[in-house]
C-alpha cells in the first residue's frame, strides 16, 4: 500500500485494538503460496491481492457477517481498512469476489492447508506444549428445510427445467413437461415424479452433452436423487437444494437436519483437525482422519481424550500401534464384534441401530449367559410393518418373518486392558479435561455462525468450518501469546 494523506486517520485506531494485536502476531502471507496454482500468472486481468481477500474472509468470520455486510462495514470502518492494508479512500472488492475466492481459490485444494498453517505458527511460537488431543463432534443445521420425497423430486425437476430454459430458451419444447398428477395418481405420485426426473436428466444430457456451470450442478443433483435407494423410504436425500445434508441424532429423542463437524483440539484449545460429514455419520469413524491431520500439522500426540463414540476396537488398536494412551470410556457394545450385516450402524447417542433404509430399531434386549461375556449379544428389534414395505427388503427381510433383528456381540476380552485403566485415578483425572472441547464447540456456534450453515453442500460446509476454526485458533493464539509475555 502507498500511504495517502488520509492514512493519518489510522492513528486514531487504539494501540490495544484486537486487530492490531492479530496483525502483529499472525502471519497471513502463507495464503500467497496456497492459492498461487489457482491463478493464471500470464493471462487475464490482474487478480485482487489474495492476502487482502483472505483478510476480508477473516474479518467476515470474526464478526459473523455476510459477504455483502463485510464489504459495507469495511468501507466505513477505519480499523478494518487498516487491517486490510489499504488507504481509507480506497475502494473494496465486489462481494461476489469473496465467493469466488472462497470456492474457487481456497476450495480448489488449499483450504486444508489454511488450518495447518495456523497450527504450525502456534507450534513455532511455543504455544503448544501439551501432547494430548481431545476429540468431539458438533452439528450444524442445513441452510435449507427438510422435504418429503415428492417435494424433493418436484423441486429438483423444476430447478433443472428452469435453468436449462433460462440458458437455452429454444430447448423448452424438446424437454419433457412436468406431469400433472391427478387424484387417482396420488399413491404412485413419487414413482411418477421419480421417472420424470430421470427422463428429464437423460434428455438434458442428450441435448447438451457439453453442459457446464449451473446446468451441470442441477444435473448432478438430479442424478444423485434418482440413484438414492433410500429416497422413497424418506431416509435418503431430503432437500433438492442441499442434497448433501442428512438427518442425524443428538440423542434418543432429539434429531437435526444438516452436517457434523468432527474436531480435534489440544489442551491449549488450539484446534488441530476438522472433518466435516453429513449429519448421519458415525463419530468414531472419523478418528483416524482427525489423528492423521493432527500429526501432519506437526503435533506430537501421546494421549487422546474422547467420549464412548471413539471406543471402537479399530480406534483402540490404532492408538496402541502409535503408543498413544486412550482416555476413552468404553461402550459395552463392540462395534466390530461378531458378524455384521452390511449397512447397519449403531448410534451411540440415541442407543439404537439404523438399517440401510434409514429406519431405527424400536427396542433392544441382551441375550446369552451372564457368566460368559463372549457369548452374550445385544439384540435390536425393528418394526416388521415398515420392513414389509421397505424398498431394500430383498436379502434383508424374509417374507412372512415375525421379527427382524440385528445382533451385536459383546466381547469384553478385547478391552480388558482398557477396562482396568478406566478404574485408575489417572483415567478419572484425565477424563475431566474432556468438557473443554464442548466450550470450544459453543464458541464456534455462538459467536461465529456455526449453528446454521451459511452455504449449501458438503464442499462449501467444509470451507466454512475450516475458515471458522482458523479464526477461533487465531483468537486463542493471541490470548496464549499475551499470557506467555506477561509471565516472562
Amino acid at each position: 500500500m502507498t500511504a495517502s494523506f488520509h492514512a493519518e486517520l489510522y492513528k486514531l485506531i487504539p494501540e490495544d485494538h484486537p486487530l492490531r494485536k492479530i496483525n502483529e502476531i499472525v502471519d497471513f502471507t502463507f495464503i500467497h503460496d496456497l492459492v498461487r496454482s489457482s491463478y493464471c500468472e500470464h493471462y487475464g486481468r490482474p487478480a485482487n491481492e489474495p492476502e487482502l481477500l483472505f483478510r476480508l474472509l477473516f474479518l467476515q468470520v470474526l464478526y459473523n457477517l455476510s459477504d455483502e455486510r463485510i464489504i459495507q462495514e469495511t468501507q466505513v470502518n477505519l480499523a478494518y481498512k487498516w487491517f486490510l492494508g489499504v488507504n481509507p479512500e480506497d475502494n473494496l472488492p465486489d462481494p461476489s469476489q469473496l465467493s469466488r475466492f472462497r470456492n474457487h481459490r481456497l476450495g480448489a485444494g488449499a483450504v486444508d492447508e489454511v488450518l495447518i498453517s495456523v497450527v504450525r505458527q502456534c507450534i513455532e511460537k511455543g504455544l503448544v506444549k501439551s501432547k494430548t488431543i481431545i476429540m468431539d463432534s458438533t452439528h450444524t443445521l442445513a441452510a435449507s428445510q427438510k422435504q418429503k420425497p415428492l417435494e424433493v423430486l418436484r423441486d429438483a425437476a423444476k430447478r433443472l427445467f428452469r435453468v436449462v430454459v433460462k440458458k437455452h430458451p429454444k430447448l423448452e419444447k424438446k424437454l419433457p413437461k412436468l406431469p400433472g398428477l391427478r387424484k387417482e395418481d396420488q399413491e404412485d405420485a413419487e414413482k411418477i415424479m421419480l421417472q420424470y426426473l430421470a427422463n428429464l436428466g437423460e434428455t438434458v444430457e442428450l441435448l447438451l452433452p457439453d453442459h457446464e456451470g449451473s446446468i451441470s450442478e442441477k444435473v448432478r443433483i438430479a442424478k444423485a436423487i434418482v440413484e438414492d435407494e433410500r429416497l422413497l423410504a424418506n431416509k435418503g436425500i431430503m432437500s433438492a437444494i442441499d442434497p448433501d445434508a442428512r438427518f442425524g441424532w443428538k440423542s434418543n429423542t432429539k434429531s437435526f437436519f444438516g452436517y457434523k463437524e468432527h474436531i480435534a483440539m489440544t489442551e491449549e484449545e488450539i484446534i488441530t483437525a476438522v472433518e466435516v460429514t453429513e449429519g448421519s455419520s458415525d463419530d468414531g469413524k472419523q478418528f483416524k482422519e482427525l489423528l492423521n491431520q493432527t500429526l501432519d500439522a506437526g503435533i506430537e500426540v501421546h494421549e487422546v481424550i474422547a467420549d464412548t463414540a471413539y471406543s471402537g476396537k479399530d480406534n483402540l488398536e490404532e492408538m496402541k500401534s502409535k503408543q498413544i494412551q486412550p482416555v476413552v470410556p468404553l461402550n459395552p457394545i463392540v462395534h466390530n464384534g461378531g458378524l455384521r450385516q452390511e449397512g447397519f450402524e449403531y448410534n451411540k447417542d440415541a442407543d439404537f441401530v439404523i438399517c440401510p433404509a434409514g429406519q431405527h430399531s424400536i427396542r433392544k434386549a441382551v441375550q446369552g449367559s451372564k457368566q460368559s461375556g463372549n457369548s452374550r449379544s445385544l439384540v435390536f428389534y425393528f418394526d416388521t410393518e415398515k420392513c414389509k414395505a421397505c424398498p431394500l427388503k430383498e436379502g434383508c427381510f424374509k417374507p412372512g418373518a415375525k421379527s427382524k433383528t440385528y445382533s451385536i456381540r459383546i466381547v469384553a476380552e478385547h478391552y480388558q486392558e482398557q477396562i482396568e485403566f478406566e478404574k485408575s485415578d489417572t483415567f478419572k483425572e484425565r477424563i475431566c479435561r474432556r468438557p473443554i472441547i464442548e466450550h470450544k464447540n459453543a464458541e464456534l456456534k455462538r459467536y461465529h455462525g456455526m449453528t446454521k450453515a451459511k452455504y449449501r453442500g458438503l464442499f462449501r460446509m467444509r470451507i466454512q468450518a475450516i475458515l471458522t476454526t482458523f479464526v477461533v485458533n487465531v483468537k486463542r493464539m493471541i490470548k496464549l501469546t499475551e499470557k506467555m509475555q506477561s509471565a516472562s
